[in-house]
């Protein structure tokens, strides 16, 4: 997959044509498939959507923290959150020799010099379970815990372009490995006893209304200027889109509203390829909010009737408008 990646930058052009329009974002996320701290612009950049009002976060891999210190702690970001893939041993091999306690005495500093200066800066980590460092996560938990981090929540490997990548979900299909459900009973009680909040994904696959990155609230722009629903619908790769799942490998077509070199990001947000995408996730959570104002009955066999004949509505209208089909078989559309 390697020689159709397309490596690049988010140029100040297209984030010049981005930052009129930061007033109708509540939160501006910054990152990327490398590391956004190396990006020259983003203290600048950081600075500009605090201005017009936007809460700030940043996904980093945390080698550059104590560089970035300083301008870290100008009150202008809300949310670091630092990604770890094992325990020190496992997190070294995969992140090619990334030290994870280095990166924790950097976190725990910035988390400390920032409750100094009385920001409301949130400090996480973030851990993908995967088959080989489940056993990991209790550790990496304790880790965070004492380097006085404010949480650990732990994400699934929801992007498979290959088939390494699918082997590697800590999940079959519709339920998480017996061993990810042992190890996540146990990180759940280590987070108790050092005192540091702990989330974790569904258990079980479920097809939900929309995903936790709902197209009708998020939107995605990539580093050339394309805007569309997500990452996973906007890989930087040429032509079509890898997918591995229980069926093999499937191709998807990437989900592009627009370009913000032909068009400003309002007319893109209402453009035809954006309704037409986001149609079914109205229709689906219109659905679900009729079947729940049915639910306010007064108990009897002929509300429990009404209440049987809802569900049955639901379930046909939901059947009427299933999830767009480049959602079709992502791992995001089963809650995982």
């Amino acid at each position: 997959m390697d020689r159709y990646w397309r490596g690049g930058d988010l140029k100040d052009d297209i984030w010049k044509v981005i930052e009129p329009d930061l007033h109708l974002a509540e939160h501006v996320h910054l990152q990327g498939w490398g590391e956004p701290l190396l990006h020259p612009m983003l203290p600048i950049w950081v600075a500009k959507a605090r201005e017009k009002g936007c809460t700030i976060g940043i996904t980093t891999n945390g080698d550059l923290l104590d560089a970035a210190t300083d301008w870290l702690l100008e009150g202008n970001v809300d949310l670091i959150t630092v990604s770890a893939a094992g325990a020190p041993k496992n997190h070294e091999t995969l992140r090619g020799g990334s030290k994870l306690e280095q990166v924790l005495a950097s976190t725990g500093n910035l988390a400390a010099l920032s409750r100094e200066k009385g920001l409301r800066m949130k400090i996480q980590m973030s851990f993908l379970l995967t088959r080989s460092n489940t056993a990991d996560l209790p550790k990496a938990v304790e880790l965070a815990a004492r380097s006085g981090l404010d949480e650990v929540f732990v994400t699934h490997l929801d992007c498979m372009p290959t088939k390494p990548h699918y082997e590697q979900a800590a999940y079959n299909d519709d339920t998480i490995i017996p061993e990810g459900m042992a190890v996540l009973k146990v990180a759940e009680k280590t987070a108790r006893r050092f005192g540091i909040r702990f989330r974790y994904p569904n258990r079980e696959g479920e097809e939900v209304l929309a995903c936790a990155l709902n197209p009708l609230h998020f939107a995605f722009v990539s580093w050339d200027g394309k805007v569309g629903p997500c990452v996973n619908l906007l890989l930087p790769l040429n032509g079509r889109i890898p997918r591995w799942g229980k069926a093999g490998e499937t191709r998807i077509e990437p989900v592009v509203y627009g370009r913000l070199d032909q068009a400003p990001l309002p007319e893109l947000l209402a453009s035809g390829a954006r309704e037409q995408f986001i149609y079914p996730f109205r229709q689906r959570l219109a659905a679900e909010q009729r079947f729940l104002s049915s639910l306010d009955f007064e108990p009897g066999v002929r509300n429990l009737r009404e209440l049987e004949r809802a569900g049955a509505r639901r379930r046909e209208a939901l059947d009427a408008n299933p999830l767009p089909s480049p959602c079709a078989g992502c791992p995001k559309a089963l809650r995982w």
